[in-house]
């Protein structure tokens, strides 16, 4: 905030550095190789960009392959350079979270329960949010104007947002079960305890969405809905074939967990670094041509501050989710087991909201839309935004947080 000097600040972001750095140089490297083969036309494009591909083949024509290398070169450099320069502002910038912490109501082990409420009356509609296991909970009170918490809270509906803080002792042997039946569904029945006037409704975001819908089918006597938002559960949906034999090799985790005893943070953001390998290089870029003193500017370093954040995840639920859920997809083949129970979508009968923003590239919209098909009571709502987007972009307020008001109101 404003009082510290940006030599006073230095993160290590983004993490990790040095295989965005890597990403982004060999994707220059791999556009010289392919040009070749683009101005002669024996590139292979997919079939939705065959058109597309047409068009610059004939202005590639137009020029010599060293020109074009030339050119390519130039262009990569001046590219990265901005990225460089881009990280360099982001690492030094003065923006820090300065977000007042709301009272912890219930805790166990690291994870605690917030009440944004505040004042609200007894009778208040209650929202009940889990968030993802690997993402820390601020996301949804991230910075001032920015806070979809506050936005529940300001319309008179009584947030209360799980932080699962950093696994501790207690839950270094935690399975998907113990998060489930251990932590959250007592959790949830103080809540329901707590407020017995008001209406509890159940709302999960990303992995926290699928956690909600297990959750959902132990609780559906204390609640009043199930809200899903870009929960994935068809985990083969929208993967391809290479990307799920990598993602779900046993043989690479287990080297993986029992070398760390966890999923380590830089592995996790690593997974999603290569969802987009250009990522870095765009939107680092982008912010180096920002006005560093501008909101805008803040807001993606309160953004990226909160990606780089992360936690890492105990072996037995990192297992559980690479292993049976994106290897064997056992949640969208009613295989899933909690405690020998099955998941299946399909006993939930209370009102459900399936939230499947147009654009993600997190969750493929196929998989979190494959739980409006197995819900029979389901609304399917789009928000015209991305993963992040919906919750704290500039079109939030009109988007995700406007079909949340609409939803609660309703019931």
């Amino acid at each position: 905030m404003t009082g510290i000097e940006p030599s006073s600040i230095l993160r290590a972001g983004p993490r990790p550095l040095g295989l965005h750095l890597s990403l982004s140089t060999l994707s220059f490297g791999s556009s010289l190789g392919a040009l070749s083969l683009a101005k002669n036309g024996t590139l292979a494009w997919l079939p939705e960009l065959q058109e597309e591909a047409e068009k610059i083949q004939a202005q590639l024509g137009q020029f010599e392959v060293a020109e074009l290398a030339l050119a390519l070169g130039d262009e990569g450099q001046r590219l990265l350079s901005q990225m460089m320069s881009g990280i360099k502002k982001y690492q030094t910038h003065p923006y820090l979270r300065n977000m007042p912490t709301p009272p912890t109501v219930w805790s166990k082990g690291s994870m605690s329960l917030f009440d944004y409420g505040g004042a609200l009356s007894e009778t208040a509609p209650v929202v009940f949010l889990v968030p993802s296991l690997i993402n820390r909970s601020y996301i949804l009170d991230l910075m001032p104007g920015r806070s979809f918490v506050a936005a529940l809270a300001d319309a008179g509906i009584r947030p209360l947002l799980v932080d699962w803080g950093t696994p501790g002792p207690d839950e270094k042997e935690y399975g998907l079960d113990n998060y489930l039946l251990d932590v959250l569904s007592p959790a949830l029945d103080f809540a329901a305890e707590s407020f017995p006037k008001a209406p509890l409704h159940l709302a999960g975001y990303c992995m926290g969405g699928t956690l909600a819908t297990a959750l959902a089918q132990f609780k559906q006597d204390k609640i009043a809905s199930l809200i899903t938002i870009a929960a994935p559960w068809d985990f083969h949906e929208g993967l391809g074939q290479s990307a799920r034999a990598i993602i779900s090799n046993p043989v690479t985790w287990e080297t993986i967990l029992q070398t760390y005893g966890e999923l380590p943070v830089d592995v996790i953001q690593s997974l999603f670094a290569n969802l987009d390998p250009n990522l870095c290089l765009n939107k680092f870029s982008l912010f180096d041509q920002m006005v560093q003193t501008e909101k805008r500017a803040e807001t993606f370093v309160a953004l990226e501050d909160w990606l780089n954040d992360g936690i890492p995840l105990v072996k037995n639920v990192a297992y559980s989710c690479f292993i049976e859920w994106y290897g064997e997809n056992r949640p969208a083949l009613c295989k899933w087991l909690v405690r020998g129970e099955v998941i299946n979508p399909e006993y939930i009968t209370i009102p459900s909201m399936i939230v499947v923003p147009r654009s993600d590239r997190i969750v493929p919209p196929g998989s979190a839309r494959a739980l409006a098909q197995k819900i029979p009571n389901a609304s399917l709502v789009t928000p015209p935004s991305g993963h992040i987007g919906m919750v704290v972009g500039s079109s939030a307020s009109k988007g995700l947080w406007a079909n949340m008001l609409q939803w609660v109101s309703s019931q």
